[in-house]
């Protein structure tokens, strides 16, 4: 059984012993790929010119011939995750792999179409499983739009989450994970706005006006600009309110839960 992380710090684990084969970055980039298009065969050609836009055919197939003899000879029984022929490449879909980005697709997938308390659940299992961006470290074109698009799940994620938990009435939990949102998003100002909520009905004005404060710094370093006269607003209400007033439904509301392509 191989555990594969492509979210945050990559690594690779054969039965929990590390598998060093795949340290350099086109190995990476190659695992990455079959992996991150393992529903459909992929043609040689294409991955061949995706990994290496700039050179030659003949010499961008011939670095995939040799890269791919790499990856076989770093994984064990390489028949059972790979799928190959003259023409294409395929990650196997049976492969006994435990894959991060899966769990997290997986995860919102059951979130779209539950209950609830299950969704609830499923959300947490989504938003653990997600240890940061895509291959941090790669600069190719084609991973751009993958590792924005999972950002952006994880965000929405976090978002219904946090709104879930504040329905129930669990702030501390909620905040816990909107402590998250900042650092995930440190210049959006709705994510500001939903954990000063979650201060406000904690009965934590304090709270309040440090989320508030975090948000003017993070703005006026980062962008030159100040808060929006909507979180303004916000801030000027929550701080206003009792802790146990249901949430205003004229501040900002978390979006609805996340879908991810099958």
């Amino acid at each position: 059984m191989l555990t594969i992380h492509l979210l945050g710090e990559f690594s690779v684990t054969n039965e929990g012993q590390p598998v060093t084969t795949f340290n350099a970055d086109r190995p990476q980039a190659l695992l990455a790929y079959l992996l991150l298009h393992r529903r459909a065969p992929q043609a040689r050609r294409h991955v061949a010119f995706v990994l290496w836009p700039d050179s030659s055919e003949k010499q961008a197939q011939s670095n995939l011939r040799n890269l791919l003899h790499t990856l076989r000879s770093g994984l064990p029984e390489p028949e059972r995750f790979l799928a190959s022929d003259n023409l294409t490449l395929q990650w196997r879909a049976d492969a006994p792999c435990l894959l991060d980005v899966a769990q997290f697709e997986d995860a919102l997938r059951v979130a779209s179409t539950a209950t609830e308390d299950a969704a609830g659940q499923a959300l947490i299992a989504a938003v653990e499983a997600y240890g940061g961006d895509l291959l941090p470290g790669n600069y190719d074109d084609w991973i751009a739009p993958l590792r924005e698009a999972l950002r952006s799940h994880y965000q929405d994620a976090l978002r219904r989450l946090i709104q879930l938990l504040e329905a129930a009435g669990d702030y501390r939990t909620a905040l816990r994970y909107g402590g998250r949102l900042l650092t995930h998003d440190p210049l959006d100002e709705n994510s500001y706005v939903q954990v000063m909520r979650l201060h406000a009905f904690s009965g934590d004005r304090a709270g309040v006006r440090r989320v508030y404060e975090q948000c003017v710094a993070s703005l006026a370093r980062e962008l030159a600009v100040e808060p929006s006269e909507t979180t303004r607003t916000a801030y000027a209400q929550l701080l206003r309110i009792e802790p146990s007033v249901a949430p205003m439904t004229a501040l900002p509301k978390a979006p609805p839960a996340p879908t991810v392509p099958s």
